[in-house]
């Protein structure tokens, strides 16, 4: 694969500066000293925050050897893979033509999270659609996370630039809330649990990034937010730990579906304390959908839709050359 270029991976919007200077730009998909692989952490304030507990607690990580790796939310995991500190971290489609752009050869070999990016006002905000938004100011994750570009492209489809029609405070997901709380934003664009502790605290949601994807494109299925995405070298050289990774989020994700209290009962997991029982009560109904069961065509199509979408829209210059979707269920 192509050098992995500082110019041009900062020009894509890939990398921070921050980044580029905490974290070395490493060999394509090298693993880590003991021979483990490098994967994501559960993060406390995001939806993949309750995956490692449940895969440990029913066993489903046995036999595989895994090195587990924090990010600092959105945007951060996408540029510790690319970067080399992590072998597989979730990575949405668009992200990953952007990357291949850049000379990163990013592929998406397994389950991630249907979209749950949330818009939010304050309880007494005027406010009632995005719409009525435009020309105010607004937090959001990170431009570089699947949470934004899905934000940019959800807007797209409904005629609106979102980066010329709205004033965007981006940032990390805890900047982002404290600018809402604090009342110097008149809404929040964030992604779940964060969404559902401030539903229970009394803020009012107007919309949901699929709800508006949806009505703008014309596409029924749930909007898929972004999958496990690793080096494609890597997924190569080290094809039976990507399956068995593959099983076991399938195998998470239907715990979750079989269990939805699981979610209500690992809140301090998303960061929801046990004086929040408002917003516990809603983890169950509001997150469950977060983890999807399917893997294949079906989540192809989503993410062919998305990138065909982005390119229509000016949102990214062109397709990947080469299929940046893998079943590997399908043949081993």
């Amino acid at each position: 694969m192509p050098h992995l270029n500082r110019r041009s991976l900062l020009r894509a919007g890939l990398l921070s500066a921050a980044a580029i200077g905490t974290v070395p730009l490493l060999g394509a998909c090298g693993a880590s000293s003991s021979g483990a692989a490098k994967v994501q952490d559960s993060e406390e304030g995001t939806a993949s925050a309750v995956l490692r507990p449940i895969a440990e607690r029913f066993g489903l990580d046995e036999g595989l050897d895994l090195e587990y790796i924090s990010g600092t939310g959105p945007g951060d995991v996408q540029n510790k893979l690319l970067s080399g500190a992590l072998d597989v971290s979730s990575f949405g489609p668009v992200g990953a033509a952007v990357s291949a752009g850049a000379g990163a050869d990013v592929v998406l070999f397994s389950s991630g999270l249907n979209n749950h990016v949330r818009w939010l006002v304050a309880e007494n905000s005027p406010y009632q659609t995005p719409a009525d938004l435009r020309g105010k100011a607004v937090a959001t994750p990170p431009n570089n996370s699947d949470a934004y570009r899905s934000t940019q492209l959800a807007s797209a489809v409904n005629g609106i630039d979102f980066e010329a029609e709205y004033s965007i405070h981006q940032g990390a997901v805890l900047n982002g809330l404290a600018l809402f709380e604090r009342g110097d934003v008149e809404a929040i664009i964030t992604i779940e649990p964060n969404a559902t502790r401030l539903v229970g605290r009394g803020a009012r949601q107007i919309a949901t990034v699929d709800d508006l994807w949806r009505e703008g494109s014309g596409q029924s299925e749930p909007l898929v937010l972004n999958a496990q995405g690793a080096l494609r070298s890597w997924v190569e050289e080290n094809g039976e730990t990507a399956s068995a990774l593959h099983r076991m989020r399938h195998e998470v994700h239907q715990h979750i579906h079989d269990e939805p209290e699981l979610l209500a009962e690992l809140h301090e997991f998303y960061g929801i304390g046990d004086d929040e029982p408002d917003a516990i009560a809603l983890l169950p109904e509001r997150m469950v959908g977060v983890y999807p069961l399917e893997w294949g065509n079906v989540t192809f199509d989503n993410f062919q839709a998305q990138l065909d979408k982005a390119v229509e829209l000016g949102i990214i210059s062109a397709l990947p050359e080469q299929d940046i979707f893998l079943d590997l269920g399908a043949d081993r």
